[in-house]
């Protein structure tokens, strides 16, 4: 209710404007909810291979960016699991020409060489010589309880001892950088590269099977369904237990 004699001609007062939450606050919870969501839910065992499909974007590149971050020395909780980067040249499907395919291939091999990871450059088209067992099932352990997680902890504390006595006792008059070198290897990296470029019959198939399509939501989920049917066959081929994509980061 007014009351008489108020002086309404002041200024009207002002909540001060919220702080800005600093970008250094933003990164560590970001790092954060990744490294929880992978130590709370126990997907990923100690020691397993696990293949990151790097498409380019922002979400897959922030994905394969945390585990480099998760994997360096001055992590706090190093992770685990031995990552692997896989990359799909679509430009088949997307019309684009051999010539900026080949710049686009080129940029990526860059790329991903910096990373230090293993790393796995492959065309749709080879969706074409997939063999019929990339659509069956493989019989998965019972993994994922309690138990067997522990003792897959355990397993990997024991190669992990073991390896570092044996590199103790067979460099024990080495340099200190070529001890640290030894130490800590690079994830256990293995030959990268390409399957070979696709020919010209498989890109004017896939080009075919495309211009097919009308709708445009019908050649998006086509375009996903080969995707991650060539993933899994790579992963399965290289001896990757798990994929992981940047929609699940």
């Amino acid at each position: 209710m007014c009351q008489a004699g108020e002086d309404y001609a002041g200024p009207a007062r002002r909540e001060p404007p919220p702080v800005p939450r600093p970008r250094v606050c933003f990164k560590a919870f970001y790092v954060h909810k990744f490294r929880a969501m992978l130590g709370k839910n126990r997907v990923i065992f100690p020691g397993e291979k696990v293949l990151l499909s790097w498409s380019g974007g922002p979400s897959s590149s922030s994905m394969v960016w945390q585990v480099l971050e998760g994997l360096s020395q001055d992590s706090a909780k190093r992770l685990r699991f031995v990552p692997g980067v896989i990359y799909v040249d679509e430009g088949a499907a997307c019309g684009q020409s051999l010539e900026d395919r080949q710049k686009t291939v080129a940029e990526v091999k860059r790329i991903l060489e910096n990373t230090g990871f293993p790393w796995h450059v492959v065309a749709l088209e080879e969706v074409f010589s997939l063999p019929p067992s990339v659509l069956c099932c493989t019989s998965q352990e019972s993994a994922g309880t309690e138990e067997a997680y522990k003792a897959a902890v355990d397993r990997f504390l024991q190669q992990q001892q073991q390896q570092q006595q044996r590199v103790l006792g067979a460099e024990a008059g080495a340099s200190p950088a070529q001890g640290e070198a030894r130490l800590h290897p690079s994830h256990g990296r293995e030959p990268s590269g390409t399957a070979g470029y696709p020919t010209a019959a498989q890109t004017e198939a896939l080009s075919r099977l495309f211009s097919s399509i009308k709708t445009l939501t019908a050649k998006e989920e086509l375009l996903q369904t080969l995707r991650t049917h060539l993933i899994v066959h790579i992963a399965r081929v290289h001896g990757y237990c798990k994929v992981m994509t940047g929609e699940t980061c």
